[in-house]
C-alpha cells in the first residue's frame, strides 16, 4: 500500500493566489524553477506553477540568507521542483516578466525537492508564438524557436508552456459545460469501446491494427452503442470521447 506515514503541519500557498493584500505574510510555495540569475550577493528566481509565475529574491544579510545559500540557489537547474519559504513583499516596480507582477517573495528558506536533468529546450523559447518570432525578425532581432519534431519528442516539457496549459484548461471547462447542460436534461454519460472487431460504418476509411493476433480497428463512431443504450431503456445518453476516422 502506498500511503503517507507522516502528516506535517505545512500549508502550501498556490502561486496564483499571491496578492498585495498578503504583504508581510510568510508563505510556503512549491513550484518549478522557471529561471534563475545571480549576481554577487543576490539571486533572482522565477517560480512557475502551471501558468502562474512569481519572482523570489535572495539578498545576503548573514542572518536569514548567507552567501552559500545564494550560491546554492544559482546552481539549481531550471525546471527543478523547489520548496520556497519567504515573506510576501509588494514590488516597487511591476514585474513584467511574471504573472504575479505586484508581489514578490523575499526568500528565507530554499529546498530543492527534485533536481531536473537538462531540458532539451527552454520553456521561454517554446512559449513564443510564430507571430512574435516573425515580428522580431522584421525588426532585425533573432529569437529562438522550437521545431515541432523537437516538441513532440519531448512532449512532457512542451506541455508546460502557457499556451498548452491553457488549451487543456479550456478543454476541461468546455467538457464540464457539456456535462452540466446534458445532465440537467436527464442524460446519462456512457463510455463506449474504442477498439472493435469490425468497422463501425460501411464505406468509411478505418484505422486497422492487430490485437492479440486478431484483426481489430479503432471505433469510427459510438452510434451503435448509443442505440443499444436506448434499447436498454436508458432513454437519453451522451459521451465525450474521441472517434477515429481515416478519411
Amino acid at each position: 500500500m502506498v500511503q503517507s506515514q507522516q502528516v506535517t503541519d505545512r500549508t502550501w500557498t498556490p502561486v496564483c493566489s499571491l496578492t498585495p493584500d498578503m504583504a508581510g505574510k510568510e508563505v510556503l510555495v512549491r513550484a518549478r524553477l522557471h529561471t534563475v540569475r545571480s549576481k554577487g550577493k543576490s539571486a533572482f528566481l522565477v517560480l512557475r506553477e502551471q501558468t502562474a509565475t512569481v519572482q523570489a529574491v535572495l539578498f545576503v544579510d548573514d542572518v536569514k540568507v548567507s552567501k552559500s545559500m545564494v550560491k546554492y540557489a544559482s546552481t539549481i537547474s531550471k525546471e527543478s521542483i523547489v520548496d520556497v519559504r519567504g515573506e510576501i513583499t509588494v514590488a516597487e516596480v511591476p514585474i513584467e516578466s511574471c504573472s504575479q507582477s505586484q508581489v514578490e517573495i523575499s526568500v528565507t528558506g530554499l529546498h530543492c525537492v527534485s533536481r531536473a536533468a537538462p531540458v532539451p529546450f527552454d520553456i521561454v523559447d517554446a512559449a513564443r508564438s510564430n507571430a512574435t518570432i516573425a515580428a522580431a525578425a522584421e525588426s532585425g532581432e533573432i529569437l529562438v524557436s522550437v521545431a515541432q519534431d523537437t516538441r513532440l519528442d519531448n512532449r512532457v516539457v512542451d506541455l508546460r508552456t502557457p499556451a498548452n496549459q491553457a488549451i487543456f484548461k479550456l478543454q476541461s471547462m468546455v467538457c464540464q459545460l457539456f456535462r452540466e447542460s446534458l445532465l440537467a436534461d436527464g442524460f446519462i454519460e456512457i463510455h463506449t469501446p474504442k477498439l472493435l472487431s469490425g468497422a463501425s460504418e460501411g464505406g468509411a476509411a478505418v484505422f486497422r491494427t492487430d490485437y492479440m493476433g486478431k484483426s481489430a480497428c479503432l471505433a469510427q463512431s459510438p452510434q451503435f452503442y448509443k442505440q443499444m443504450a436506448i434499447c436498454a431503456d436508458l432513454q437519453r445518453v451522451f459521451e465525450i470521447a474521441p472517434v477515429f476516422r481515416a478519411e
